[in-house]
């Protein structure tokens, strides 16, 4: 019997088993565990590039192609500016859906003060639903970007946002999408110029666990997380407990982890309130330990989710229907 197809992203360890390192000395940050963002000098500042696809919703998928793609951009300190997109539509999409698609981008990126400016759409027999995939450039001073490599040994680990909004919403809470919505611009405009702000990362695929572990990761550290201290909707603590799924895995984009120098945590949490985030200290990132998680009491191991829940929850859907 052959094996199920499988979907999601490529294990961590085959994908840099391919990319290599970098020669060019003006890479500031090129491809790594969670470095999701480029980081290419330039003169006195900094260009910042991401690029990332929409492959799971149809509905408002310019917009959340554009939110996804700015994460990235905000999580190194950095404001999005210039989007090309590349729409690919099943072959026989009426022209006006595609439309409908093209002006939702237009839209999203006026809203984000960004530009639209460039990239191509299609029509092609290649997919059976429309993949929306994203190049946004930003730029900073040089001196001011967030390397994703930048956490210390003994950094507290804050949570703005809400956990796992983005994979709620697809599993039956679209509202959430508009409230509290997946971007975390203004955590990130609030956290970017504390001293002791060491390193940003956005929650995507694989949940809060996968990110703090890549947070961590990125800096050759481990993160210890307190699941008890960890900001959840009810409707997200809903649906993973009908579904089965475990919410730490799942996908979670609205969700920003930064690690901040002990010294720092009250003066962040502070300028959170501030913006209107809600936010949480849920734990630590270590030199010489073990990643682990601290729930009810218990300690154990932190679960790395090499596919989200979200997408085990599509196929176990899609199996209960065959």
């Amino acid at each position: 019997m052959s094996a199920e197809p499988r979907t999601g992203k490529l294990p961590t360890e085959l994908l840099f088993s391919v990319l290599g390192g970098l020669d060019s000395a003006r890479v500031i940050q090129g491809p790594g565990v969670g470095c999701d963002a480029a980081i290419i000098a330039w003169g006195s500042d900094a260009l910042v590039a991401t690029s990332d696809p929409i492959t799971f919703v149809d509905a408002q998928a310019g917009k959340l192609a554009v939110t996804v793609n700015a994460n990235d951009v905000l999580s190194v300190g950095a404001e999005p500016q210039w989007l090309l997109a590349t729409v690919l539509a099943p072959s026989g999409s009426p022209d006006t859906e595609v439309a409908s698609l093209l002006r939702d981008l237009r839209d999203a990126c006026r809203e984000a003060g960004i530009e639209l400016v460039g990239g191509h759409t299609e029509l092609t027999d290649a997919v059976t639903r429309t993949v929306v995939s994203c190049t946004l450039i930003g730029s900073a001073p040089l001196d001011e970007v967030i390397l994703s490599s930048g956490a210390l040994d003994g950094d507290v680990i804050i949570q703005a946002g809400a956990a796992a909004v983005e994979g709620t919403a697809i599993l039956g809470h679209p509202e959430l999408l508009e409230s509290p919505g997946i971007s975390i611009a203004d955590a990130a405009r609030a956290l970017r110029s504390i001293e002791g702000v060491h390193a940003m990362h956005d929650v995507t695929e694989g949940g809060i666990a996968t990110a703090a572990l890549e947070l961590a990761e990125a800096a050759g550290l481990a993160p210890q997380l307190t699941g008890d201290d960890v900001i959840w909707l009810p409707e997200t603590l809903a649906v993973c407990e009908e579904r089965g799924l475990d919410p730490l895995g799942l996908l979670g984009s609205g969700t920003l982890l930064a690690a901040v120098q002990p010294d720092a945590v009250d003066r962040a949490l502070s300028e959170l309130s501030n913006a209107g985030v809600q936010a949480s200290v849920i734990g630590r990132v270590r030199a010489g330990s073990r990643a682990t998680l601290r729930f009810g009491g218990q300690m154990g191991p932190l679960p790395r989710f090499e596919r989200d829940e979200a997408l085990r929850a599509f196929d176990d859907a899609r199996r209960s229907t065959q």
